[in-house]
């Protein structure tokens, strides 16, 4: 995509890709230790969350991190879209508009998003500055996108979202002002993990471990989420 033209990532090899499949089963399953380790995070100050799924999920996937930010103190959002397709016009034309209800509520907005999610948050602190307080990115190729995954996404991605995929990518190749984590997992079958890491700000790059598919579900993202979301994180 233009404007990330110099980087190149390494596609997930294939033994990733494989272990990907074997995690299929375990995606949905809520974890029962994000009471626990809720108790012993710290505090929220209560301000908005706006969670973000992956793609060809929705709201009911973000279900479990949204529960342990209520019960560390936030106030979490889903992101009311039903299914994610990725960016299609109504999403483009409408999301900024679901963050700026929300700001208006509860002043700047934290934004948590899992992989294509994470595409639009960067998206939204770009678009919206005054209004987000923060981001956190969760396998989230925001570098070079469509070459990122195992495999070549680039015919597929123009055939879908064409000129919307060329101006989100685009937007989100702009430095961040506001605080913003970059997590990734070596372990990624579907993404390069370095597509997922901001060259540019490297101590918020943030590694965990395990599966793409089971990332919303995955207990050290919860915590990393807690911990960079926290007053003074």
């Amino acid at each position: 995509m233009s404007g990330q033209a110099a980087f190149r990532p390494r596609r997930p090899a294939l033994s990733r890709t494989l272990a990907e499949a074997v995690a299929m089963p375990t995606r949905a399953r809520p974890d029962p230790g994000a009471a626990a380790l809720a108790a012993r995070m710290p505090r929220g100050d209560g301000h908005a969350v706006l969670v973000l799924p992956t793609i060809l999920h929705g709201d009911p996937q973000t279900e479990a991190i949204r529960g342990f930010l209520r019960a560390l103190g936030y106030t979490p959002y889903g992101w009311d879209f039903g299914v994610n397709l990725g960016p299609v016009p109504r999403v483009v034309a409408a999301l900024p508009g679901r963050l700026a209800a929300i700001a208006a509520r509860h002043g700047p907005v934290s934004i948590v998003g899992f992989s294509m999610g994470g595409l639009f948050a960067r998206w939204l602190a770009v678009r919206a500055p005054a209004q987000v307080r923060g981001i956190v990115t969760v396998c989230s190729p925001f570098r070079a996108p469509t070459e990122s995954t195992f495999l070549p996404l680039e015919p597929i991605a123009e055939a879908c979202w064409g000129s919307e995929l060329r101006a989100l990518a685009d937007e989100m190749a702009r430095p961040l002002a506001c605080r913003a984590s970059f997590v990734f997992s070596r372990d990624d079958g579907i993404v390069a993990w370095e597509s997922c890491c901001d060259a540019a700000r490297p101590d918020d790059n943030i590694e965990t471990h395990g599966p793409h598919v089971a990332i919303a579900q995955n207990l050290d993202v919860f915590r990393i989420v807690a911990e960079r979301l926290a007053p003074g994180g």
